[in-house]
């Protein structure tokens, strides 16, 4: 238990922005399955579709900070080339 307020506010916030980044990072994830999904089904369509919404979300995730610029960069390279793969 922490002996000042200041820092049970701290605790609290922290809290916040946990469970508020999970949610982001949940959202990202999940764009991301729909893209793996629709290629390993072998449906360009569906991947077409899905995977500007996956490179969006990934975007946002580096912009409000769950993930690095490079490391979102990294993501959306990598899946890309993928899909490209699976769909040859």
């Amino acid at each position: 238990m922490p002996q000042r307020a200041q820092m049970e506010k701290h605790i609290r916030k922290t809290q916040t922005r946990t469970l508020r980044n999970r949610k982001r990072r949940k959202a990202m994830k999940d764009a991301v399955r729909l893209v793996l999904d629709a290629a390993r089904a072998g449906d360009e369509d569906a991947v077409r579709e899905a995977m500007p919404e996956a490179q969006k979300a990934i975007d946002k995730a580096a912009k409000r900070g769950i993930l690095h610029k490079n490391t979102a960069d990294r993501r959306k390279s990598r899946l890309v080339a993928r899909v490209r793969r699976m769909l040859e």
